[in-house]
């Protein structure tokens, strides 16, 4: 992508464009600050059917929606002009990750994504609708609750984004009657029949599939209820929340977001099982992992760096830890690790530099950034492989030193235990890493 500016914003990569308009990363060129863009540009489609004046009214009614708006979990948005084109555009804060990227939710959303750990899981659903029913107390119906829609922070706070289907008092999206409105799957039968009359119930069916999703890897459709069947982690009680909450009927789901929010804080949480994994792996003398940093893209990097499908790593490590002071050393790997990681999150360039800034020890190598086959060394292959227990819970993101070309690096999710790539500026934590001596040096 060539390079070009929207107003005074200098544009750094395409981010995703729907029905209504293109969704950038931009910079500001005098304060270097990082944010989105979302700027009008419908498809065919929608100009032919509702007009250009009409879709301005609907993008404007957008801002003044966001703008009227202050809620930790809702994205701000900061300023609305027009570009060089005329065309009108949204200034908004910027996250670099997501739910629907951290679960690995693709454009075929009926393929199984990752699923997260139930205490993540209620910990976002209850800032989730905890902004709906601020949401819903402003007679503002979001109409399009998905993952991709739900932005995480670098400290772990969820804001509900995209503002372009809400419907509320005389702000909303009004195309035809046969016009779709919401996401396959996550959209409520009465939004699909009369999009136009829905209530804040919408909102709830469609939180409903999401933490399902969220919790199963799953849709509600693709598998039979109830859920304390398939996973012995989960009492009646749960099943009961998601046959509330997915009832077709919006008269016998949740009646508001505050219930269903304090249903969820209700439900009960047990730890997630162990899958036995190490007790049934070979132990190796020592693991080979490669520690000089790569550079690949899509199958190749699966590939390169052992991932399955939902790139996580096709074959565990059975690790052997040793504590040394400061430094926990895996002497299946010959990796010595910094037992804590970065203070504070990082971008890539900053978090190569606090490598090199470390002192140096007996250990005679420098410390480094890991490559993404050893930090993926660390995790513990439970039913949801996370980062080792021995290690501290600090850090969920961690860099790693292998590229995805040229503005991008991979990172590892610590918590979730897969590896993606994502931009150089984006801030993730840093766990070093240097290799022991050779046995018998």
């Amino acid at each position: 992508m060539k390079p070009f500016s929207v107003g005074k914003y200098l544009v750094l990569k395409r981010l995703g464009k729907g029905g209504m308009g293109v969704v950038y990363k931009a910079i500001h060129p005098e304060i270097d600050k990082i944010v989105a863009l979302k700027v009008l540009q419908p498809s065919e489609a929608l100009e032919i059917t509702l007009g250009n004046d009409r879709l301005e009214e609907i993008f404007t009614a957008e801002a003044r929606i966001l703008a009227s708006l202050q809620h930790p979990n809702l994205a701000a948005v900061w300023d609305y002009d027009r570009d060089q084109q005329g065309r009108p555009y949204l200034v908004m804060e910027y996250y670099c990750n997501n739910l629907g990227i951290m679960i690995g939710e693709q454009f075929q959303i009926e393929q199984p994504s990752r699923p997260i750990r139930p205490e993540t899981l209620v910990r976002y659903g209850l800032q989730i609708l905890d902004a709906l029913a601020y949401l819903h107390h402003q007679r503002i119906v979001h109409r399009d609750i998905k993952p991709h829609n739900i932005l995480v922070t670098d400290d772990d706070t969820v804001k509900l984004c995209d503002f372009g289907m809400a419907l509320a008092d005389s702000l909303s999206f009004s195309g035809p009657d046969n016009m779709q409105i919401g996401s396959p799957y996550y959209t409520p039968p009465e939004q699909r029949k009369d999009p136009h009359r829905v209530d804040g119930r919408a909102d709830l069916y469609g939180s409903a599939v999401l933490l399902y999703r969220l919790l199963t890897g799953t849709l509600p459709g693709m598998q039979s209820f109830p859920l304390s069947l398939i996973d012995a982690t989960y009492d009646a009680s749960w099943d009961d929340f998601f046959h509330t909450g997915l009832q077709w009927d919006p008269q016998r789901r949740f009646p508001s977001a505050d219930a269903m929010r304090r249903a969820l804080a209700a439900l009960p949480l047990q730890p997630v099982p162990s899958a036995d994994v190490n007790d049934q792996l070979e132990r190796h003398e020592r693991y080979r992992l490669r520690s000089s940093p790569d550079n690949q893209c899509g199958q190749r990097a699966r590939e390169r760096f052992g991932l399955n499908r939902l790139d996580r790593p096709a074959v565990p490590i059975v690790n052997s830890f040793e504590h040394a002071g400061d430094t926990i050393i895996d002497h299946a790997t010959g990796l010595a690790w910094r037992r804590d990681p970065s203070p504070y999150p990082l971008s890539w360039q900053d978090a190569a530099s606090w490598c090199a800034a470390l002192a140096a020890d007996d250990l005679r190598t420098p410390w480094r950034l890991p490559t993404v086959n050893e930090l993926l060394s660390l995790l513990d292959h439970a039913a949801i492989p996370h980062l080792h227990p021995i290690f501290p819970r600090t850090g969920r993101w961690f860099w790693t030193c292998d590229h995805h070309g040229k503005t991008e690096c991979w990172y590892v999710n610590g918590e979730m235990g897969y590896a993606a790539p994502q931009d150089k500026d984006c801030r993730f934590s840093v766990r070093a890493v240097r290799s022991l001596a050779p046995r018998g040096d």
